[in-house]
């Protein structure tokens, strides 16, 4: 499927769309949480009004869709869900670990041979990662994470 769209306009109007969606739903955090994601939302809004205006000032028709595989973005795509749907279920670290891995496994997997001793490596940085990540926003930000059955 190869379309030709302004996709300044339309990454601009799709990020304006999820600001008002974020925007709109600040007032359920707690005042000692409200800084970072206040900050990340104000933020995104001059960003994508920034696209919308530079895909008027400056048109383009760019092709979407035409390189890579489509089937591997649907997959990867799908998978993305899943992890914000088993979130609350397992708890952000345990899927954020579980999840990650899969899709970094998926996507090595389709530009070389993918081998138990490759995967291995990459299980403890994918947990190193999330690790930092979530002592970052829990102990330094102070934004609480969705907490599962098992952590």
């Amino acid at each position: 499927m190869n379309r030709e769209i302004n996709t300044e306009i339309t990454s601009g109007v799709i990020g304006l769309m999820l600001t008002a969606v974020f925007f709109f739903n600040l007032e359920n955090i707690s005042w000692m949480s409200i800084g970072f994601p206040k900050t990340v939302v104000y933020i995104m809004g001059f960003v994508s009004g920034i696209l919308v205006v530079a895909g008027f000032i400056k048109p383009s028709r760019d092709p979407i869709f035409s390189v890579g595989s489509n089937t591997r973005w649907m997959v990867t795509s799908v998978l993305f869900f899943l992890w914000v749907l088993l979130m609350p279920v397992l708890g952000f670290f345990v899927s954020t670990v579980v999840f990650m891995t899969i899709i970094v496994g998926y996507l090595a997997g389709a530009r070389q041979r993918l081998t138990i001793k490759k995967f291995m490596v990459w299980i403890p940085i994918v947990l190193a990662e999330v690790t930092i990540f979530y002592l970052i926003f829990t102990k330094v930000l102070h934004v609480p994470l969705p907490g599962g059955t098992f952590f």
